[in-house]
């Protein structure tokens, strides 16, 4: 006698393991970024009309958060961006209230602060430039250029003067120093990266490999499912690179059969050591947010791995979660983000290259 029977989740490979509790209360759409051992995690939302500035840090070889850092002193926001340089942490843009009462009004931020975790100080530096246009929901990374760190950050949606979804891309260079037309001096300086061709978006997410920014997802108001690679160094011809559309686009093939669950917006990108080589993955966000995809630069391929959370077959969907990645380590984490209504307050690793174990997600 012979039998079968359909259970594609079966064939994944990779586990969830369950980490050290977020001390803060649920939240989502929060701002993150990494300093070596370190993960912070900066702002973020309870829901629509209730906006954190907490600051938190997770040391993920102790698997300890610590809470008591100094607030953020901007305006508390959710949809901001954060990036790392040279030991500091850098937050800004986003969505938060200016005024009080029933005076208040939702906006869009451009402001930019540092964050120096020897002495636990924040100072502000110079906001995107007037040519920017203000925005949430952007992304932001950081690169070497001739052996020179800098921050970017691009894409988003703004709403003033006209509601909008942006492409456009901006450098940051920590050793500049911009003057405003009032005559103040900030430090830091913006230049406008030419060369991005691709959509439009809104909640888009990019990893890191190589010293190359992979861009993918978002919606401008669907999904958006081109893919691209940003390399600094290269050429100008070469900078911006398309890779293969992450969507069942290509008929006469067969690789991308399955990319069915690939698209969403407000997922999160981490990068983790597979097998000695690190590979990108998306997971999360408001379609598919539980299918969890591992990218292969090498081949330019899309692979499915253990749906998130997965323990007890509890496939876990949420937007606007964190991510961690700490790539010498090869080390990676996820957490936190909203389903609806909850908002969220666990940490999960992802290992990959092994059976999903319902009692480690449990008990470990």
């Amino acid at each position: 006698m012979a039998g079968c029977q359909k259970d594609s989740e079966a064939e994944l490979v990779g586990d969830w393991q369950s980490r050290a509790t977020f001390e803060g209360s649920g939240r989502s759409h929060c701002a993150t970024f990494v300093i070596g051992n370190k993960g912070y995690v900066v702002g973020g939302t309870n829901g629509t009309s209730v906006l954190r500035n907490e600051v938190y840090e997770y040391d993920h070889i102790a698997n300890a958060w610590k809470s008591d850092l100094r607030p953020f002193p901007g305006i508390a926001r959710q949809q901001a961006v954060g990036f790392s340089l040279n030991g500091k942490g850098y937050v800004g843009t986003g969505w938060g209230w200016i005024g009080s009462g029933k005076e208040a009004e939702l906006q869009t931020l451009r402001d930019f602060w540092k964050y120096d975790p020897t002495n636990d100080a924040w100072i502000e530096v110079a906001p995107l430039p007037k040519e920017a246009k203000i925005r949430r929901g952007a992304i932001a990374f950081s690169l070497q250029v001739n052996n020179k760190w800098y921050g970017f950050v691009g894409c988003g949606y703004t709403d003033v003067p006209d509601k909008e979804y942006l492409l456009d891309f901006w450098q940051f260079n920590p050793d500049g120093t911009t003057v405003d037309d009032n005559g103040d001096s900030w430090e830091g300086a913006w230049t406008k990266v030419y060369g991005y061709s691709g959509k439009k978006r809104l909640g888009a997410a990019v990893f890191v490999l190589d010293n190359k920014a992979y861009i993918c997802n978002g919606e401008n108001p669907s999904s958006v499912f081109e893919f691209l690679r940003f390399d600094p160094n290269a050429s100008e011809s070469e900078k911006w690179i398309k890779l293969r559309t992450m969507a069942d686009a290509n008929k006469d093939e067969d690789y991308d059969d399955d990319y069915g669950t690939l698209a969403r917006a407000f997922g999160v990108a981490y990068v983790v050591n597979v097998d000695g080589q690190l590979r990108g993955h998306i997971v999360g966000g408001n379609k598919n947010g539980s299918a969890n995809w591992e990218y292969d630069h090498r081949e330019d391929l899309w692979v499915q791995r253990t749906s998130f959370i997965n323990n007890q077959s509890n496939k876990s969907s949420r937007e606007g979660m964190i991510s961690f990645s700490f790539p010498e380590t090869g080390r990676a984490f996820v957490g936190l983000g909203r389903a609806t209504p909850a908002y969220n307050d666990d940490l999960w690793e992802f290992i990959p290259l092994i059976d999903d174990d319902v009692y480690s997600d449990i008990y470990q």
